[in-house]
């Protein structure tokens, strides 16, 4: 949501991402590489309006450690870049790209 409705709206539309036909993004993780110094290479699947393609995603170790109720947690924050091209859609503006930036709590089951 970007604090515009009638730009999200058009966003949304058949006109770019197609909401109502791809109303979800799904990433699974394939190998994730530590680089030292908290510094990780997460590698995975994208799909995004339909289309999956394989992407890396840079990635930071915030923390990782036992929360107050027993549970082991982690933190992190990662970026990659996405060509819209590769995932068929259509380019609006100057921009091909979007930057993809993630902040991430895992909690370990």
């Amino acid at each position: 949501d970007s604090n515009h409705a009638e730009r999200d709206k058009h966003v949304r539309s058949d006109d770019f991402i197609d909401a109502s036909k791809y109303p979800q993004a799904k990433f699974v993780s394939t190998k994730v590489v530590d680089k030292g110094d908290g510094n990780l290479e997460i590698f995975g699947d994208l799909t995004l309006h339909g289309q999956s393609k394989p992407i890396i995603i840079a990635a930071e170790l915030i923390g990782a450690g036992k929360d107050p109720w027993g549970g082991e947690r982690i933190g992190f924050i990662g970026a990659t870049r996405l060509e819209l091209a590769e995932f068929k859609i259509p380019v609006m503006g100057d921009s091909s790209y979007v930057d993809l930036e993630l902040h991430v709590e895992g909690i370990k089951k």
